[in-house]
Parts: structure tokens; sequence; C-alpha cells
């Protein structure tokens, strides 16, 4: 059985996570400290306001992936056909679990790219939101009309008939109504206050691309697919100009999956806060074996599916 290992992205974190997580595992208690003595304080000890937080949010989602990936592996080799694949900032987690970076560098740049899209936001205030029920080919055409040209942008493609919209408040505002309009079942704020995944994230990509350009990237040890083409990264892979674009670039999360089922994964494991992408695999791959873990009893009922 091929296993793909999905890593979380932001918006299902919550107050707490990883506390009983490190009550039982000696390799997340572990994670936990190499990420107080990085980011300057414990992900666990954050409030609720600090979550809705991107300077704190990401940091403490990453932190929390990569506890549920140590604690996995204390009782599991992954197979040699394992994969890895993330959604947005999952993508990040995803990066340990290659071996492609070290924990100290993969924190600091987390911190980093999230202060980066905060300040960004703050700059060029706006938001994103899941348009329910439109066709991309629908949708395409809305977003082809003047007015919201440069302005919003399709930037995650979570499953057919769900694809989120990103871009400037006002104009965001404006081009969900049409949305509606156009029939749209449903629209749904995300809770961030910027425009990810579009370039008006340039300028944080620009300053992403300097630091990343000052760290060690190692060849994958298991397969990791992209967000932005749903193609294999590999050693060739330019890191800091990858990221980059991967900040202001679309995810075809769509596409990701299918190309991931096509190479012959059967069994997808989600990894992290909350249980969005193996919602996501349901739509996209009926006949998926599909389960999700935060804590150390799920990562168990987890490994006994296997």
């Amino acid at each position: 059985m091929m296993i793909a290992i999905l890593f979380s992205g932001q918006g299902s974190q919550y107050q707490h996570m990883g506390y009983s997580l490190c009550q039982e595992s000696e390799a997340a208690t572990s994670v936990y400290a190499t990420a107080t003595r990085i980011l300057g304080y414990n992900p666990i000890q954050l409030d609720d306001g600090q979550l809705k937080q991107t300077v704190f949010a990401q940091p403490a989602i990453v932190t929390l992936s990569l506890a549920l990936w140590h604690t996995l592996l204390e009782g599991w080799m992954p197979p040699e056909s394992t994969v890895l694949a993330g959604f947005s900032l999952g993508e990040y987690s995803a990066l340990i679990a290659a071996g492609i970076l070290q924990a100290d560098d993969l924190l600091r740049l987390v911190q980093k790219r999230a202060v980066l899209m905060q300040e960004a936001a703050e700059e060029n205030p706006g938001g994103m939101a899941a348009v329910i029920g439109l066709s991309e080919a629908v949708i395409s055409g809305i977003l082809a009309e003047r007015k919201f040209h440069d302005q919003v942008y399709a930037v995650n493609f979570n499953a057919p008939g769900q694809i989120v919209l990103s871009g400037r408040r006002t104009a965001l505002e404006q081009c969900l109504q049409v949305c509606q309009d156009a029939g749209a079942r449903r629209v749904v704020p995300l809770a961030v206050n910027g425009a990810f995944h579009t370039p008006l994230m340039g300028k944080a990509a620009e300053k992403l691309v300097r630091f990343a350009s000052e760290l060690s990237f190692a060849p994958a040890q298991l397969p990791l697919y992209s967000n932005t083409d749903a193609t294999r990264l590999d050693g060739q892979t330019d890191w800091p100009a990858y990221l980059a674009r991967h900040l202001c670039g679309p995810v075809r999360w769509t596409d990701e999956l299918g190309k991931i089922a096509s190479d012959g994964a059967t069994a997808f494991w989600e990894l992290g806060p909350g249980k969005v992408l193996a919602g996501l695999v349901r739509k996209i791959l009926p006949d998926a074996k599909v389960a999700s873990a935060a804590d150390v009893s799920q990562l168990k009922a987890l490994l006994a599916r296997e």
C-alpha cells in the first residue's frame, strides 16, 4: 500500500494544540523544546487571539505537524513508497519529513515567512474566501471582468466546485457578490487578513528569497509534491525561488491529489490540526483510504489501519 502523508495548512489551529501530544510523546516534547528556543515562545501557550494572527498561527501549526511526524516515527518506519504533500503552509512541514531542511532552519524560515506575510497584509489589506458551487470556468469568467483585474485571484483549487478567491478587500467583497448572483451555493470568508497566494505578496516573496538563500537545502529523502503544478520536487529545485513562487501562486490541490493517486497512492494520512485535507481527499478521491491525526490516540488508530 502506497501512503501519502499530508500536512495541514492554516485555518484549523486551536488553543493548546499539542499539549496532550507532549504528555505522551518524548519526540513531541523535544520538538516543542526546539520550537520554544527558536521562536522565543512555546506555541502551546498561545491564546486564541494570538492564534488568529498569521505571525503566530503559522509557526504553531508547523510545530504541531513536526511533533506529530516525529511521534509517528517512534512506532513506524515509512515504506520506501511513501510520498509527501502539504497544503500551502503544510508544504513547509513536509520539508522536514522529506529531509530537505533541519528543524531549526525550518522554524526560522516559517517564522520569517509569517512576519513577511503579516507585513504585506498590513500594507495591502485583503482577504480570502471559499466559493462553493461554481465551476472553475465560471469563476474564471467573473475574474476576467475589468474591475477585478489585478485585484482578485483564484488561488486555492481545493476540490471540484470549491475554489478560494484572494485579493484586495473591497474588490473581493464585490467579486463574492457577483459569484453569489451567478449561483454560488455559499461563500465562506477565511480567517486571514491578507491576500495570500497572490502577486500582492510580491514584496514579501522577494524578502523570503533573500532569507531562504542563507539556508542549506538537502536532497529529498522521500518524494514531495508541489502545490503550484502538482509535479514532484527534486534535487534540481531552486528552493528559494520556488518558495517565492509558492507564496505568490495558487495551490492546485485537486491536480496534486490526482497526480499522487495516479502515481499509485491509495492511502492518505493527514497530520495536523483539523480534518480539512482528509475531507478534501474524500471529495476528490472517493475510493481512497483516508485518516487524520492530531494526537497520540489518533496516530495509534492510524497505524492500526496500515
